[in-house]
């Protein structure tokens, strides 16, 4: 709520009901607004981190119980990665949680509305906890997209000793004088 107060010694007070402003202008509507959209962008970005959270959560006990991961656990923890920074992003860039509100910083005189205004929906604190639940996904994810580079190159060096140990078996075959004649056989069979 905002009160309009024309006789304030100063030009805006912030306290837990309603802001207080000498008068409304636009450049009070420019940082209750930010502030206001900022808050209201929290709620849906924190319901959208607690449905990562849950989907990793979902992935972790499966792999808990297989010791593996299937196909859709694999493009599930990709899409879950890429929606963890995709809100990152969203958060500095779009909503400019970090930035100071463009009318604030060019007027002194509205920094006390703005800094009153963000400690009062707790804006740094819930970015905060939002930040950490980021975090915590993303740690997860870096552990099994490990496991997962290791898995692969696990399975390419094997192919690769498979591949040397066939060429030393022909090598090995032609040395001997065996090999022009199992070529031949092989080509006439083939």
């Amino acid at each position: 709520e905002v009160a309009l107060s024309p006789r304030m010694p100063y030009t805006a007070h912030v306290n837990a009901d309603f802001a207080t402003v000498k008068e409304l202008n636009i450049n009070n509507v420019a940082v209750i607004s930010t502030i206001m959209a900022q808050t209201v962008a929290f709620d849906s970005y924190n319901d959208t981190v607690d449905e990562l959270l849950a989907t990793f959560a979902s992935i972790n006990s499966s792999v808990q119980r297989t010791g593996n991961f299937t196909a859709m656990e694999k493009e599930t923890l990709f899409k879950v990665v890429a929606q963890n920074n995709s809100l990152f992003i969203d958060m500095i860039a779009k909503l400019g949680i970090k930035d100071r509100s463009v009318t604030a910083w060019n007027l002194s005189q509205y920094e006390r509305l703005h800094d009153g205004m963000k400690h009062e929906f707790e804006i740094d604190h819930r970015f905060g906890q939002i930040e950490f639940k980021l975090n915590l996904i993303q740690q997860n994810a870096k552990f099994f997209l490990n496991v997962l580079h290791n898995q692969k190159s696990d399975t390419l060096e094997w192919t690769i000793i498979v591949l040397i140990s066939f060429e030393c078996v022909l090598m090995i075959m032609e040395m001997s004088g065996v090999g022009s004649s199992v070529l031949s056989l092989t080509s006439a069979w083939i």
